[in-house]
Order: structure tokens, then sequence, then C-alpha cells
């Protein structure tokens, strides 16, 4: 019989630490693995978008050859690609720091909800 009691005893307790350990792993170490993840998925979309690439060869001709309408050419074509481009990124940065200050809101708001 004292088994038994001693089983739902710490069943019992180690449910009550783990619901009052919950508050403080969210913001903290489940807050970096968040932050950690967010910063590889905007990193990825950069490597995806292959800026600095794009970057390096800003004012090299395209398809090597030389004179000064492919210079041009080149040129604006690169510049309109990076305006793009940067323009994608943002929207990709902005979305992912979204997800980083849903992730920081999301235990107020359900507690928010259950109090009303």
């Amino acid at each position: 019989m004292t088994t038994y009691k001693l089983f739902i005893k710490d069943l019992f307790l180690d449910i009550v630490l783990e619901v009052l350990y919950f508050p403080l792993w969210w913001y903290s170490r489940g807050l970096k693995k968040a932050a950690i993840f967010c910063w590889k998925r905007i990193k990825g979309g950069s490597r995806a978008l292959a800026l600095l690439i794009l970057l390096k060869n800003i004012f090299k001709p395209m398809y090597g050859q030389r004179g000064w309408d492919v210079y041009v050419l080149s040129l604006s074509v690169r510049f309109f690609q990076l305006l793009y481009r940067f323009f994608l990124m943002a929207l990709w940065t902005l979305l992912w720091i979204c997800v980083l200050f849903a992730w920081l809101a999301l235990p107020v708001l359900v507690i928010w909800k259950f109090i009303f």
C-alpha cells in the first residue's frame, strides 16, 4: 500500500514540477533554441537568394563579353535583381522575426484565453 502512495506522490510531484518549470524553460532554453532556428532559416534564405554571389559579381560583365553596352546591361540587370532579392530577403527576415515574437507571446495569449 505504501508503494502505491509513494508512486502517486512522485507522479504528482513530477507533474507539478514540470508545470512550474515550463515557463522558465520556454523563456530561457526554448527561446534560445527558437532564436537559433529562426537565425538558421534567415541564413538559409540568404544562401537561397545568392545575395553574396550577386554582390561579388555586380561589376563583372555577363557571359564574359566586353564592351560598354554589355557593362551597362549587366550592371542594370544585376542592380534590379539585387533590389528584388533584397526586398525578398527583407520579407523573409520579417517573417522569421514575427515567428520569434509569436514564440514569446504564445504562452501569455494562452493564459489570457484561459482566464477570459
